[in-house]
């Protein structure tokens, strides 16, 4: 009887975002959250505190066009671990980046993530589930207390058998994912947001 391979642990960075354009006319002020399940359930999640680094200058939520990183330059503090995985186990990584006046809770996040578990929307390495996302942003962003120009600016939702991530790192490698994210419909007064997100995975 052949032996069963060893479960893995991952670890889930929603490393950067690049602002191209923002949805609000002279800056964007975001918040994000990274959130994994699997099998269905959720099974972590991270917020970012809102202190961010571009390499040269703290900006924190106030965002313009530019590379902006989720913490430090020593690594992303928006990070999540799987746990130990089986090869028949499904994750899904699911990170939403939200331009928005006023502070959100942890629950206005995780009310937003289960909203993008429970569509029928999927992604993965080289397909974005974003153009699916941005028709429902409207219903993902429904119980929040949103001003003029606020709404989704990114989501995605990355789904992957445990197998596959257990191939794509088996050597060391970490997957990357880097996705573009174009404004859904926003009021005439607001700009057509341009934003891309980097997302990582590795064995832990």
């Amino acid at each position: 009887m052949s032996a069963q391979p060893i479960p893995v642990d991952y670890v889930i960075h929603l490393a950067s975002a690049t602002s191209y354009d923002t949805r609000s006319r002279d800056e964007d002020t975001i918040h994000a959250a990274l959130s994994i399940f699997v099998n269905g359930e959720r099974r972590a999640v991270a917020i970012w505190d809102g202190k961010g680094w571009d390499g040269s200058r703290v900006e924190g939520r106030r965002w313009v066009s530019g590379l902006h990183l989720f913490g430090p330059s020593s690594g992303s503090t928006v990070q999540v671990t799987t746990g130990r995985l089986q090869d028949t186990d499904t994750v899904e990584v699911v990170y939403q980046i939200i331009n928005a006046s006023r502070d959100l809770s942890e629950t206005q996040h995780d009310s937003m993530s289960s909203r993008i578990h429970l569509s029928s929307c999927a992604g993965a390495d080289d397909v974005s589930a974003w153009d699916c996302l941005g028709q429902q942003s409207a219903v993902i962003v429904a119980d929040l207390p949103l001003d003029s120009c606020d709404g989704l600016v990114a989501a995605d939702k990355l789904v992957y058998p445990a197998l596959q991530l257990r191939r794509k790192t088996e050597t060391g490698d970490t997957v990357t994912v880097n996705h573009l994210y174009r404004g859904v419909s926003a009021p005439a007064m607001c700009g057509q947001s341009i934003y891309a997100a980097v997302v990582t995975i590795a064995r832990r």
